[in-house]
């Protein structure tokens, strides 16, 4: 499913309206009735009940009017309550405004003490609100006004129908900069915003229903608009079923260059879980003192000495060694608890600048690139990095809050400028193509937030390369099969999963897509 920008979103209402012909007031008359819709479900039944109209001078304002219209029609006792500078009204919504005014419908413009105690009294009394205050054009702090009667609304601890946004979700990042709308419900028009999916807006948002409200569904389907959620229908047509006749040599076969000493679980998490993923072989390569140590550990996955530099570190000595091994392999993942040491670094970037396989980046192999990120595009396939914020935010050298201030935009221009597949891992994971395309994983819970979780996913995106997937959608593939899983894992609890829980549930996950 597609996603859009606050300014895509304006495009395609204008062309709506000067291209094909359909009024504003159409538009805004579709919006307001499907608001109405979600009222009603929100409230089971809508006669006799109270429900409070929040309205600002725009669209959204506007939204809300009629959605006030159509819930008198159903009985309902509505106020509307505006809130800013009328004079500026946009001129359907002030159409829609005279209509209430022709009914009779109580209408309060909230400007002194006085009328903030009447909505006070308003609030106790009401059995739902409406949003209809800001709309996509947010951004930045919020009126004092607007700061008050949102704190108001989320006093209550009413249900909450959000117009398109919660008031106070910048559209486009998600970022709450004081304080938002905590909707119950959203109704989302044409398509659902960015800001609805990325914390801590999606934290606001309750269940987010898009409504169609009569824009031409080729300006929805536009290849321009590069934003797109992961669901299951995409990636069940990525993930074929196994035939019946398979062998385990055309599963695919994964080398794992991974592990130090100290740091050998995130090595066995990375390598098992290739072959959860349902990799035909995989091979852990590690550190020659460390290959005893992992063996213990494992059973199905075979292991490989290195040469090492020290005790439990493996060099540019090794590179070699390594290049002759991973052209046995289908595909190579380099980085899960492999270390930082200053040699290990080397071994690393000269491995990938040389390697003509596919390759997965993960963790320490990603620091290796800090401050030299643009050598990943002479790469000579594009590698697909998986950091998390931490790490990402090192290789780009962009703060942690910066960069989940605009993690879309961000990610997907060091996607272009190092002509790489970024998988940036966090509580909405996005898969950044160089092509400007992006990715947003919805799913997943709480519980994954646990030492190895990035692990797994790492081997997960290297088995499903491993059989057959291209490295576009391997990752996307990935992405998702890795959070279903953890939330099949967290059936059984969330807090106190382990990353191995995630792995072991990896069939099932696989299956339940499948079918």
């Amino acid at each position: 499913m597609k996603i859009a920008t606050a300014q895509q979103m304006r495009k395609i209402d204008q062309q709506t309206v000067h291209q094909y012909g359909v009024p504003e007031i159409a538009l805004m008359e579709n919006a307001g009735s499907e608001v109405s819709k979600a009222v009603a479900q929100v409230l089971k039944s809508i006669s006799g009940k109270k429900v409070c109209i929040f309205a600002g001078k725009g669209n959204n304002g506007g939204d809300g009017f009629v959605s006030a219209r159509h819930l008198i029609n159903q009985k309902a006792k509505i106020k509307v309550f505006i809130i800013g500078d009328i004079e500026h009204m946009k001129a359907s919504a002030k159409i829609n405004l005279d209509i209430l005014k022709n009914m009779g419908i109580d209408i309060l413009y909230v400007e002194n003490d006085r009328d903030w105690d009447k909505v006070k009294i308003a609030l106790a009394f009401s059995d739902c609100f409406v949003d209809a205050l800001l709309g996509t054009g947010f951004h930045g702090a919020l009126r004092p006004e607007m700061e008050k009667i949102i704190n108001m609304i989320n006093g209550m601890g009413k249900p909450i129908v959000a117009v398109d946004i919660p008031s106070g979700v910048e559209a486009d990042t998600g970022c709450v900069r004081t304080t938002a709308i905590q909707a119950t419900t959203t109704v989302s028009f044409g398509l659902p915003k960015m800001g609805l999916f990325l914390y801590p807006g999606a934290a606001h948002t309750g269940e987010v229903l898009v409504a169609d409200i009569g824009i031409p569904n080729v300006l929805l389907t536009d290849g321009n608009i590069k934003q797109n959620i992961i669901n299951t229908s995409m990636v069940k047509s990525l993930i074929v079923k196994r035939p019946a006749d398979v062998h385990k040599g055309n599963c695919g076969r994964v080398l794992i260059v991974a592990g130090s000493n100290g740091l050998t679980g995130a090595a066995v998490l990375a390598a098992s879980a290739a072959l959860r993923s349902g990799a035909g072989i995989v091979t852990l390569a590690v550190a020659q003192s460390l290959q005893e140590v992992v063996e213990t550990k494992l059973t199905e996955v075979m292991t490989y000495p290195l040469a090492e530099k020290k005790a439990g570190v493996i060099g540019v000595t090794a590179l070699p060694e390594l290049l002759n091994l991973a052209q046995k392999y289908d595909v190579v993942a380099i980085g899960p608890g492999i270390g930082r040491d200053a040699d290990t670094f080397e071994l690393v970037c000269e491995f990938i600048k040389q390697i003509d396989k596919q390759v997965i980046i993960d963790a320490d192999a990603i620091q290796a690139f800090c401050g030299k990120g643009k050598e990943l595009s002479a790469s000579k396939m594009i590698p697909v990095l998986t950091p998390h914020l931490g790490e990402f935010s090192n290789l780009v050298g962009v703060s942690i809050e910066d960069v989940k201030s605009d993690i879309i935009g961000i990610a997907r221009k060091a996607a272009e400028e190092f002509n790489s597949i970024i998988v940036l891992k966090s509580a909405r994971t996005v898969v950044a193509y160089p092509d400007g395309n992006v990715y947003i994983n919805i799913r997943g819970n709480a519980g994954m937030a646990t030492a190895g979780s990035g692990d797994v996913l790492t081997g997960i995106i290297s088995g499903l390369f491993a059989q057959g997937l291209l490295s576009y959608s391997a990752a996307v593939a990935g992405v998702f099969l890795h959070s279903f899983a953890g939330d099949l894992a967290a059936q059984s609890g969330m807090v106190g999963l382990i990353a191995s829980d995630i792995m072991q549930a990896l069939p099932a996950a696989r299956f339940a897509i499948n079918e």
